[in-house]
């Protein structure tokens, strides 16, 4: 099924003048905000910026790999690279924060087009344990330090460059991107930003959601999330979401190289897959049962448990997943009785959903505390 490397091969020689910037695009630049550009990329001004062609040089001559990542954009960086669409892009404005005492993780990147515009992609969730706190932070603070730091940089943008502007992310990236179009300075806001593409990005607990500067956003948002989203209605505000199909399955689907292009956009889904709805209900139900401050105990014990287990990275996270569930009962544990059934039994939910080795290893260790998992909720997306 084709996707984003197929719509450059097949679009790539077209000039923007000749098909304009559209969605798929936003996300082609989003995914390159996930390239390691140290050393490579400074945040100085696009007149003295490398191109797209000239950085693909210099990060394969760096020897730099992330195929870590699941979604790796090398393959991305190849293909427009040799594009005409994209190649002669200049590259400039990068960032790489990450900082533990502030549970920041923030990396952004900014691609001056060929038709006179700058898009700010902000990039998503790393393999650092900080960036991982840092989203889950979203469920309590109003805004987090890495929220604060995208709205700061669009500002900064806005200064270096005098073109409109447009902003675009993947998963936290695409929170980012969100809050940034939001909360940046309001003229620039109002006269200079076209629009902001939030691609399955978890979404702002109800302080934001209220807040007049996310209302006069809305008209500028482009919100798209796979039809199996569990990260894309995470917090999720109420506006306006593209549903669009994936060849992935489940949790998969939050790759963008699963899903499935025709044209110059997404192809729609019908409607949103049953386990999507499922995890989301029961995730949701049990969010609401919290306060802020249980949110906030249970995010901290639960990070500080992996920090004192030794597990330093995401990648650590999948190599030891009982780690990951060792860190999430000693979290239950410290609520108050009356809160730990509901949450061990939406965990025993969440697992019944998940199939796989994961589910049986849970459903051991919960049966152990007297939770039974759910029969005959294995995941059947597809």
């Amino acid at each position: 099924m084709p996707n984003i490397l197929d719509y450059i091969d097949w679009r790539g020689d077209l000039p923007l003048a000749v098909s304009p910037f559209n969605e798929v695009d936003a996300l082609i630049l989003a995914e390159l905000s996930y390239l390691d550009l140290d050393g490579v990329v400074s945040e100085d001004e696009p007149s003295s910026a490398p191109t797209l062609a000239e950085i693909c040089e210099q990060y394969q001559a760096l020897g730099r790999s992330q195929s870590f990542l699941g979604n790796d954009p090398a393959p991305t960086l190849l293909r427009v690279a040799a594009c005409e669409r994209f190649a002669g892009s200049k590259v400039f404005s990068y960032v790489n924060l990450v900082d533990a005492e502030r549970e920041l993780q923030l990396s952004a990147v900014s691609f001056a087009l060929s038709d006179g515009t700058v898009c700010a992609a902000f990039r998503g969730t790393d393999n650092s344990l900080v960036g991982w706190r840092e989203d889950f932070n979203f469920c309590y603070q109003s805004q987090t330090a890495g929220q604060r730091e995208a709205a700061l940089y669009l500002n900064r943008l806005a200064f270096r460059t005098a073109a409109p502007l447009r902003v675009t992310g993947h998963s936290k990236g695409g929170n980012f991107a969100a809050y940034a179009a939001a909360f940046c300075d309001p003229t620039l806001r109002e006269k200079r930003l076209l629009h902001a593409y939030i691609n399955d990005a978890p979404g702002f607990n109800r302080a934001i959601a209220g807040q007049p500067e996310w209302a006069a956003v809305q008209k500028k948002l482009h919100v798209v999330i796979p039809e199996s989203s569990f990260f894309g209605v995470l917090l999720q505000t109420k506006e306006e979401k593209k549903l669009i199909r994936s060849d992935a399955t489940g949790l998969y689907q939050h790759n963008p190289y699963s899903w499935q292009v025709r044209g110059t956009h997404f192809e729609a889904a019908d409607g949103r897959s049953a386990s999507s709805l499922f995890m989301d209900e029961t995730i949701r139900r049990w969010m609401d049962s919290l306060d802020d401050s249980q949110r906030a105990d249970f995010v901290q014990t639960f990070f500080d448990s992996l920090e004192s287990a030794g597990v330093p990275t995401l990648s650590a996270m999948k190599a030891e997943p009982m780690h990951v569930f060792n860190a999430t009962v000693s979290a239950i544990r410290r609520m108050p009785p009356e809160l730990q059934r509901s949450a061990f039994s939406a965990l025993g939910k969440l697992a019944a959903a998940g199939g796989g080795t994961l589910r049986d290893e849970l459903k051991r260790a919960l049966e152990r505390r007297g939770i039974e998992l759910l029969p005959g909720r294995r995941s059947t997306d597809g």
